[in-house]
């Protein structure tokens, strides 16, 4: 257990810097590995208070105060949660379409709220559509640096239990 509360608290620093960090490729983050992490070594309890707390901690020092954008981010990382919990398992198919299906969700509920919440595009079903389209570039960005990510937590992850296992087998 010990190891694995130490590895979360590593992989909560390691996205946290993530998300500081300007990055020259827009969206890729660490965040949504970090969420299948916590949910497969802790469970929904532990993750959603940690993502939150990292999420506004993080956008708070990025911009000095908290925006209605964050609240829109916020849902995303909440449905991102949702939809892992429910892929959840420890094989790495079962990691990597925690992933994929976790990213298009963050994906349509960041955009549908950004389209409800902002007037930039025209209230139409060719307004929503040309808001998704706009996202498509930050949504390719965010599929690549998951499935790299979720590969490392994968590793990870059974890397941790692996070795917390055999040594709890010994005793």
């Amino acid at each position: 257990m010990k190891k694995k509360v130490l590895l979360a608290l590593f992989f909560m620093f390691v996205a946290f810097g993530v998300r500081l960090i300007p990055l020259k490729i827009p969206n890729v983050e660490f965040i949504s590995s970090l969420i299948a992490f916590l949910i497969l070594a802790f469970g929904l309890k532990v993750s959603l208070p940690a993502i939150f707390v990292l999420v506004l901690l993080s956008d708070f020092v990025i911009s000095g105060k908290l925006q209605l954008w964050e609240v829109i981010v916020l849902s995303g990382w909440l449905a991102v949660m949702v939809t892992q919990w429910f892929l959840r398992g420890k094989r790495f198919s079962n990691i990597f379409l925690m992933e994929i299906i976790g990213t298009l969700a963050f994906f349509f509920v960041t955009n549908s709220l950004f389209f409800f919440v902002f007037n930039i595009y025209p209230k139409t079903i060719s307004g929503y559509f040309m808001c998704l389209v706009a996202g498509i570039p930050f949504l390719r960005n965010q599929m690549i640096g998951n499935s790299i990510f979720s590969y490392i937590v994968y590793l990870t992850f059974n890397f941790a239990l692996g070795t917390e296992k055999q040594t709890q087998g010994s005793i």
